[in-house]
């Protein structure tokens, strides 16, 4: 089993389902892209024109394509880097249901601002920023070691990680416009991590039923 193989399956199922699906879709699409054989990007990407025209699979179909290699790569070892954490806490279908809302609300944003332009969005950076902001709420304060960064705050490297990635979208065509979507997936992960943190207490401060005070009392 060589060292490739041994870190596949070092990563939890959760992380590895939607990982792999992207990294085949995406590599065919790149494929497709460079060969000029076929081409991905029309039916799966997100084009607000389509999507006010009732197309609305392309909201969940887009983050399976990469703007190119590095954003495949680049972006993929971020997924894998940051879901695998998230999967432990959370479990596998609350992981991709959080991936879903982040991909979703950059999708929201996107067509929101479609009256500004009208280009495609691809790629996962919503979901990157949306996990981002769950390692924010969930380990702000645990210290980590970033790279050739030193010793920190999981906040700060959060807010690093979240600036290297933004940098690397803005050089992207279409990537102001891009970036401000995917930021979408940031605010739509906050708002459903503060929704459910505020049902818990919800319900944590339920009084409990009386014949089960009785009960106690006995």
């Amino acid at each position: 089993m060589n060292a490739a193989q041994r870190i596949w399956l070092f990563l939890p199922r959760g992380v590895r389902g939607p990982l792999g699906m992207s990294l085949m879709v995406g590599v065919a699409a790149l494929v497709g892209s460079y060969s000029r054989a076929f081409n991905l990007y029309t039916p799966l990407a997100l084009w607000p024109g389509d999507v006010w025209r009732g197309r609305i699979c392309e909201v969940v179909t887009y983050p399976l394509l990469p703007f190119g290699p590095a954003d495949l790569i680049v972006n993929g070892f971020f997924f894998a880097m940051l879901g695998i954490r998230l999967v432990q806490v959370w479990g596998r279908w609350p992981f991709w249901r959080f991936c879903l809302i982040a991909a979703l609300g950059s999708a929201v944003v996107k067509l929101m601002l479609s009256p500004f332009n009208q280009g495609g969005l691809v790629g996962i950076s919503g979901i990157i920023y949306g996990m981002l902001v769950a390692w924010y709420r969930l380990f702000a304060n645990e210290e980590v070691c970033l790279w050739g960064w030193g010793q920190m705050r999981m906040k700060t490297a959060v807010f690093i990680i979240g600036a290297l990635n933004a940098v690397c979208g803005l050089l992207c065509p279409c990537g102001f416009w891009n970036e401000l979507a995917a930021l979408g997936g940031a605010v739509s992960g906050w708002l459903y991590l503060a929704a459910r943190s505020r049902w818990a207490l919800r319900q944590d401060a339920q009084p409990l039923p009386s014949q089960r005070i009785s009960r106690l009392e006995l």
